[in-house]
């Protein structure tokens, strides 16, 4: 299946200043896909080149099967791409979809259809007619959402969405939006910096930082690339020491955990972890509880972090 972004050496200059770096992206169809990295790191640059807004310094970009910006007039048609500028505080809520169906091309009556579900779904219905300028923060960001996709897009450009959002906010915003991807074969292109939000809601990601592609790819990947080894933690009922040579005589390597009621145990294969249970029992061990040491996206994200980043955040 071909993929409905893709990237070649992508590259952006503004002046002696280098946005992105031979930036090369592959998404699949129907796949929420997360672009993660700090502030400043290229992001926005890399959707506003996507969707034509922007000139390449050199490289190609693909999208929906057309080049951009060559053919931006068909990609713009078939992308919803949602930010914090492209709403009209004089309008109302309503008056903001009307505007953004009508310069898509929508027919009136599949317009208010569109319209009348977007509002419903977005918690918007009950302040159609309130001005967009006097809505919350959160309301502006589930309109601003729901004008993307006011004519049905086929790939759906969040850039940031839970920017500016107190944690409450932020935490529903996201929910909503868990709800809304689930069940759905659309394309999602989810730009942030803040990893809880990506893991929550992407199956890939891309990372990258001052412009430059760290690393790409499913995230359950990425960590078997960084970690090929599975650490294991076991918990006993009695003291662990005396179960270490049964384990080293089968030929792993058990290492100590404190309190002293534990081990961990590191398997290049899931299934080994049956053989050491077994083994265990059979050396007499009453065993409390096997758990998998879960490697997070922010451990992904730290292990791919030039080292003075790295450093830097974690102060």
């Amino acid at each position: 299946m071909s993929p409905v972004i893709a990237t070649r050496n992508l590259t952006k200059k503004f002046g002696t200043l280098t946005a992105l770096a031979q930036v090369d992206l592959t998404v699949a169809p129907g796949t929420v896909f997360g672009f993660l990295g700090p502030n400043g790191a290229g992001k926005t640059t890399t959707v506003r080149l996507l969707n034509g807004l922007l000139l390449p310094t050199a490289g190609q970009a693909f999208v929906l099967g057309h080049e951009v910006p060559r053919d931006s007039h068909h990609v713009r048609r078939r992308c919803g791409v949602q930010t914090d500028t492209n709403l009209y505080d004089k309008l109302t809520v309503q008056e903001n979809l009307e505007i953004w169906g009508g310069l898509y091309g929508l027919r009136s009556s599949e317009l208010q259809q569109r319209l009348s579900a977007l509002l419903e779904q977005f918690d918007l219905a009950e302040k159609r007619r309130d001005l967009a300028g006097s809505l919350s923060k959160g309301m502006k960001q589930k309109l601003s959402i729901a004008r993307a996709l006011i004519h049905d897009p086929e790939i759906l450009f969040l850039d940031e969405p839970t920017a500016g959002l107190d944690p409450e906010t932020s935490e529903d915003l996201l929910q909503y939006l868990r709800r809304f991807i689930a069940g759905r074969t659309r394309t999602v292109f989810l730009c942030s910096h803040r990893l809880e939000e990506v893991e929550l809601l992407c199956e890939a990601v891309a990372i990258i930082d001052h412009g430059s592609l760290l690393a790409g790819g499913a995230i359950a990947e990425l960590r078997r690339q960084l970690w090929p080894e599975r650490v294991w933690w076991i918990d006993f009922l009695e003291p662990r020491a005396h179960f270490f040579a049964a384990l080293r005589r089968a030929g792993w390597q058990p290492q100590p955990a404190a309190p002293e009621h534990h081990l961990k145990i590191a398997l290049r294969d899931a299934a080994e972890i049956a053989r050491v249970v077994r083994t265990l029992v059979q050396a007499g061990a009453d065993i409390a509880a096997v758990q998998e040491e879960r490697r997070s996206l922010k451990d992904i994200y730290f292990a791919l972090l030039p080292r003075e980043k790295h450093e830097s955040a974690s102060h």
